[in-house]
């Protein structure tokens, strides 16, 4: 065990820790996760569209309230990608120490010079949708990064319009971002242009089909789910946090969930299975490591008063999904006896979780879940009473699988007590 952990701690840590890091992978993830406020808008929106109980559902046509929900999930979960342009250019200008608003800003008009417009009728020009959700999050990822880095560079080599010291600090900042602004903008406009000419036909266009589709069929397929848990589970045990590696395939699983929404609003039925909900919903109980069992156990069958008091202290936080206590207290990092159920008890459960889905038995979730909903609750808004019983069936597997790893724990805390 110890050779396997110098070698984890030698090949896996730089790796994490230039994830870690790196402001540009960094600033997607933070972007992104910044949105949750708009996407759970979305998701609720769509939770009350979806009830189907007929006497509810005449009831929001009757009143309107459906139009009301169905422009509220339009404007936020269908508009993901638009969010997104501007939240990523945001974070990673403010890592830069720049102005990040301005950049932000310009990232969105970049993104808007991009977007190909359509017709209504002879006279009436509209964004259409469908590049303003999940199918141009690629090309908002990619415009935002360029265009913060542009402006990031020409701001730090002084490329800009300087005013005199008399003139107040809020004219001169906005005189600062015109020239930075017009390069990005006049550069993504010639992009544009010369997209229009090939048979894409538009940026989104080339994008989605060269780079985000085969991305996304990779990235959402279970062999990735499994890969990345699997890092991650190795992140975390070695106190690293998981986020470092989900951030690379953040950006799909998010996207997978917003298709969800979109689906089963549309009346369609939903097409993915991972999605970054979905996985949490599945292998995320009571955290990483699906550490819930633990808990129950160190909380009502410890001997130990160490292990019992981290139990009581930590039950309820970890319902609701938060389990860095657990981790750093317990702590499972870099603890070799928990390190076989702490890393693989995820992989099993979304193996198993999968097999249920493509069988019909478990629901693929609906793309819906609010941050902080506890362990079952959670699992029924995402996906009915299948989800929320498998929800129940991986509480007792953690149990099950946590407990001759626990007993050995808790008798050593009990030897060194007495």
């Amino acid at each position: 065990m110890n050779k396997i952990m110098e070698k984890l701690e030698r090949y896996l840590l730089p790796l994490a820790s230039a994830l870690n890091q790196n402001k540009t992978v960094g600033s997607i993830s933070s972007g992104l996760m910044a949105m949750m406020p708009i996407l759970m808008i979305g998701s609720i929106a769509s939770l009350f569209i979806q009830l189907p109980i007929e006497s509810y559902q005449s009831f929001l046509t009757s009143t309107g309230l459906a139009n009301v929900f169905k422009a509220m999930n339009d404007v936020t979960t269908n508009m993901f990608a638009l969010y997104a342009s501007f939240a990523i250019a945001y974070m990673y200008t403010k890592k830069e120490q720049c102005n990040e608003f301005a950049a932000g800003l310009i990232s969105l008009v970049c993104f808007f010079v991009v977007t190909p417009t359509g017709l209504i009728g002879e006279t009436t020009t509209a964004l259409p949708f469908q590049w303003l959700g999940t199918q141009g999050l690629f090309s908002a990822l990619i415009v935002s990064v360029l265009s913060s880095h542009i402006y990031v560079a020409m701001e730090k080599n002084n490329l800009t319009i300087k005013l005199p010291d008399s003139v107040p600090p809020n004219v001169a900042t906005s005189f600062t971002s015109i020239i930075p602004g017009f390069v990005c903008v006049i550069l993504f406009a010639l992009i544009s242009m010369l997209f229009s000419h090939t048979s894409y036909g538009n940026l989104h266009s080339a994008i989605y089909g060269v780079i985000a589709a085969p991305l996304t069929n990779l990235g959402g397929s279970i062999w990735a789910a499994l890969l990345v848990y699997l890092l991650s589970g190795i992140c975390w045990f070695l106190g690293i946090h998981g986020i470092a590696v989900m951030s690379v395939v953040l950006p799909i699983w998010m996207a997978a969930d917003v298709a969800k929404v979109a689906a089963i609003t549309a009346g369609n039925p939903v097409q993915e299975i991972v999605s970054f909900r979905w996985l949490g919903a599945v292998a995320g109980l009571g955290g990483a490591g699906s550490t819930i069992g633990l808990i129950i156990l160190c909380t009502f069958f410890a001997r130990s008063q160490r292990y019992k008091s981290i139990g009581k202290l930590t039950l309820v936080p970890s319902l609701f999904g938060i389990n860095e206590p657990v981790v750093f207290g317990l702590p499972c990092m870099l603890n070799p006896i928990l390190a076989i159920p702490f890393i693989f008890l995820p992989l099993v459960l979304i193996i198993i979780a999968y097999l249920l889905c493509t069988m019909g038995i478990l629901s693929a979730g609906n793309g819906i879940g609010v941050m902080g909903t506890p362990i079952v609750i959670g699992g029924f808004i995402q996906g009915g009473w299948s989800l929320a019983a498998f929800q129940l069936f991986g509480i007792l597997a953690s149990i099950v699988v946590y407990y001759p790893f626990f007993k050995v724990l808790d008798r050593q805390a009990e030897k060194e007590e007495k």
